[in-house]
């Protein structure tokens, strides 16, 4: 049975970060991963095929497939919610309350974070690429900001936090320990961020911005939860990640 002491002010950092997981998810592995899997059905085939109907169009435009991930993200976000609703412990387990690190400092971490991202992404292709995920933005127009905006700083941050950070990440900590638990997490959400967004990625840059830097996000966010014990910093951090990522898009775009 992991213990976790029960006073942690006077730990160091790296103390904090290593330290198991205090009490049992109350949730199976199958269950976590089955909110992966929902993650993706809403992005690859709910998500898609709604907008296609809507639309009337057998491929769809950037914008309409940008229309798709944002509903996907949306209902994946539901289906956690209710699903956890379903017992108190259940949903407390999620951490959705402040942690030990203030939330404007989480915004902060995030902002940094995000900055941190775009730096590794011109050292490594030479420029500064978009994120996948608003591929419409380069279309213009009011419309593919808003979306882009929407999805970017609340729908995206808002779904990966709960499927991956809330979820999963306690669950495969419980059962792999504390820094295989992490390292696992990433790679199940780089594999799917890989799977859902690579045809938006630029081939040459494919495997680093496709895998290697999802991976890295999903690291520096999963040791951010396990410092703060809190899902709710990660959620204020990831969109100030987003934020950060939106206004490097909108610069590409009016450069």
């Amino acid at each position: 049975m992991n213990e976790t002491p029960t006073d942690r002010r006077d730990m160091s950092l790296m103390a904090k970060l290593t330290l198991p997981e205090a009490h049992e998810p109350p949730w199976s592995l199958l269950s976590a991963l089955l909110a992966v899997l929902a993650m993706f059905i809403c992005l690859a085939i709910i998500g898609p095929s709604f907008i296609a109907v809507v639309a009337a169009s057998a491929r769809p435009t950037p914008f309409e497939l940008m229309a798709s991930w944002s509903l996907g993200m949306a209902l994946t976000s539901l289906f956690v919610f209710v699903s956890r609703r379903a017992s108190e412990d259940s949903w407390a387990a999620l951490r959705l309350r402040p942690g030990e690190l203030a939330l404007p400092l989480a915004l902060i971490f995030g902002l940094a974070i995000g900055l941190t991202v775009d730096l590794m992404a011109i050292l490594t292709a030479g420029r500064f690429l978009p994120q996948a995920q608003v591929w419409a933005l380069q279309t213009g127009g009011l419309p593919s900001l808003i979306l882009s905006a929407l999805l970017l700083v609340v729908l995206q941050p808002v779904a990966e936090t709960l499927v991956f950070h809330a979820v999963l990440l306690p669950r495969l900590r419980w059962l792999l320990g504390h820094w295989l638990g992490v390292f696992a997490t990433a790679a199940v959400y780089a594999g799917l961020h890989y799977l859902i967004f690579f045809q938006t990625v630029d081939a040459d840059f494919l495997h680093w911005h496709g895998l290697v830097l999802p991976m890295l996000l999903a690291i520096s966010f999963g040791l951010l939860k396990v410092f703060s014990q809190s899902s709710l910093v990660v959620l204020i951090a990831r969109m100030g990640a987003g934020l950060i990522f939106l206004l490097t898009a909108l610069a590409l775009v009016g450069g």
